[in-house]
């Protein structure tokens, strides 16, 4: 389909009663306007759809509908529809709800982007998203640039989801494959891609790619090599870590994305509100000490949208404040893309080997290189004792059972090539949990061993193995390794189960020094430092106060594997991190 520019309305001019003021924006759709209203003292957003559009029987009969259910969704985080018609010659027109503001994609790109803002963000479009699936309408397009705010950041800053309808109605019609849009590729669900049937859990999906866009300033996957590239990473890929790009987020909000971007539509969040509950959540748990302020994204690392196609933007280039089809001008043009019907074929190849979500998989060799943050996180050095030489292939498994747990385990000379001093030797081996340490606050409980039965009680488990190391004539705690795997049954329990257990250890460090009275033993006094977050594994120290004890813990998540570890080494040299990540690349691929 060809494209045809409207001839621009000059200022005074009328268009259906309403009176023109100024040109918001302009692009191969048609022109939007700031225009007063024909009777009320109020002045609304007015689109114009371009002639090519509009002698489209087709898609004027889909537009017309879609513009009256838009008009019905009342809600106030949803940009109100108001009117919609032809002009004279037969051009399509829509008025609604006029925004004087930004939107999010122009306030990443400007650096006032907060993880707090962020997740606000997220939760005002969540709670349209609702409304318009408990009345099965799909938004078909959730990306930063339809979420528009007005108001100062913070509490009281107002979100507005826009642009319901519109991509609906191009989809329906049948325009996709001739160069209209259904969904920016960048955020499309692989449901959506592949043309199979969807509901509104393709916009959860969205959602989940549009809040890690938000917290790093980077879309879910490369558009290096083409736009064919990322449609195939949302089919194939794990979802990314939001802690690959912002070392210094919390590693909750890593399972969120996870959850949230699962390839099954039925292992995501079951609405839109569940997923930011537990991104608020996530930021909430793990939030600075003394009340330290996250940064911005900054805004020189804000990657660019991808892009395919003539130097023309196809959507909308503003040149006055946003309506919900005109992003400002400082931002680069938005391209919605069609669904490469060139490469159906090979999708369609790809669609039946489509994998489930993969919790913080195996980070790629340049992840370092890609933190925006500039926060030390000391990844060369907690890989190089690592055991293995080459990286495992594929993604982790997400249904790890327990008759495959024993073989994750390191073995004894595994063990010994990367702690080095005395042997270890195995002091139990067992595919039950632990019984539960003897410590007067229980806060500390998750933090001090792995796999205790009542830390684990309602994480879902379907199967553990549990091996306990030690140096000969030497307690456990003094030096002595404790390595266990646990299978759990959902992305979603893994999900609650790390925000807990960062919550913990957490309130641990904070509470000052813990008595623990070992089986057979006096009570020692333990002190715990802050959980450390590096590349998805989270890690403290605990020192007693007599010297003779240092023990560094370490979790993490493999598919649906849940590696819990403590390594106790007279000094405190021992590197968990090393152990973890060895213990991860040993879980099956799928």
């Amino acid at each position: 389909m060809g494209v045809a520019y409207l001839v621009v309305l000059k200022p005074g001019e009328v268009l259906a009663g309403y009176r023109i003021e100024r040109l918001l924006g302009a692009g191969g759709m048609g022109s939007v306007y700031l225009a007063s209203h024909p009777s009320l003292p109020r002045r609304d957003a007015v689109k114009v759809l371009s002639a090519e559009l509009s002698r489209d029987p087709d898609f004027r009969a889909r537009f017309l509908r879609e513009a009256d259910v838009a008009a019905g969704l009342d809600h106030p985080n949803i940009v109100s529809v108001y009117d919609r018609g032809q002009t004279d010659d037969e051009q399509l027109w829509i008025a609604m709800q006029f925004v004087d503001g930004t939107d999010a994609d122009a306030a990443l790109r400007a650096g006032t982007m907060t993880p707090e803002r962020a997740v606000h963000i997220v939760a005002g479009v969540a709670a349209a998203l609702d409304l318009a699936h408990s009345r099965n309408i799909v938004h078909r397009d959730v990306k930063p640039a339809n979420f528009l705010l007005t108001g100062s950041p913070g509490p009281s800053e107002r979100v507005l989801l826009g642009d319901f309808g519109i991509a609906r109605a191009l989809d329906d019609a049948g325009l996709t494959v001739t160069g209209s849009v259904v969904a920016t590729v960048a955020y499309a669900a692989p449901e959506v891609l592949t043309g199979n049937p969807f509901d509104g859990r393709a916009d959860i999906y969205s959602l989940g790619c549009t809040l890690l866009r938000l917290l790093t300033g980077k879309t879910p996957f490369s558009s290096a090599n083409g736009m064919a590239a990322v449609m195939m990473a949302h089919l194939q890929q794990p979802p990314p870590r939001v802690t690959d790009f912002v070392a210094s987020l919390p590693p909750a909000l890593d399972a969120v994305i996870a959850v949230a971007m699962a390839k099954d539509p039925r292992s995501r969040f079951p609405t839109a509100t569940a997923l930011a509950d537990a991104a608020a959540d996530a930021l909430r748990d793990s939030r600075p000490l003394r009340g330290a302020a996250r940064p911005p994204v900054a805004a020189a690392e804000v990657s660019s949208y991808p892009q395919v196609g003539s130097a023309r933007p196809d959507w909308w280039v503003a040149d006055g404040p946003r309506t919900q089809m005109a992003p400002p001008a400082p931002a680069p043009p938005r391209r919605r893309v069609p669904l490469l019907a060139a490469a159906a074929a090979g999708l369609a190849v790809i669609v039946a080997a489509v994998a489930t979500v993969a919790l913080w998989p195996r980070e790629s060799t340049d992840r370092a290189s890609s933190n925006p943050t500039g926060t030390t996180t000391d990844t060369a050095e907690s890989t190089r004792l690592a055991p293995t030489t080459t990286a495992p292939a594929g993604p982790p498994a997400t249904n790890v059972a327990q008759p495959q747990l024993p073989s994750i385990l390191l073995t004894q000379n595994q063990i010994a090539t990367m702690v080095g001093g005395p042997p270890l030797l195995i002091d139990s081996d067992s595919s039950t949990l632990l019984p539960d340490a003897s410590i007067d606050n229980p806060q500390c409980l998750a933090a001090w061993s792995p796999a205790q039965q009542s830390v684990y009680a309602s994480a879902g488990a379907t199967g553990t193995q549990v091996q306990i190391l030690r140096a000969m004539g030497a307690p456990v705690w003094q030096d002595g390794l404790i390595q266990a795997v646990t299978a759990l049954d959902s992305q979603g329990n893994i999900s609650l189960f790390i925000q807990g257990q960062q919550r913990q250890w957490a309130a641990c460090a904070q509470g000052g020094p813990v008595t623990v009275t070992p089986a057979g033993g006096p009570a020692q006094t333990w002190t715990f430092t802050p959980p450390v977050t590096t590349a998805g594994i989270v890690t403290l120290t605990a020192t007693s106060a007599s010297g003779d004890g240092s023990c560094s813990r370490g979790i993490a998540v493999r598919g649906n594997v849940v590696i819990d570890a403590r390594l106790c080494r007279p000094g405190g040299t021992a590197d968990i991190a090393a152990i973890v990540r060895a213990i991860g690349d040993q879980v099956p691929r799928q």
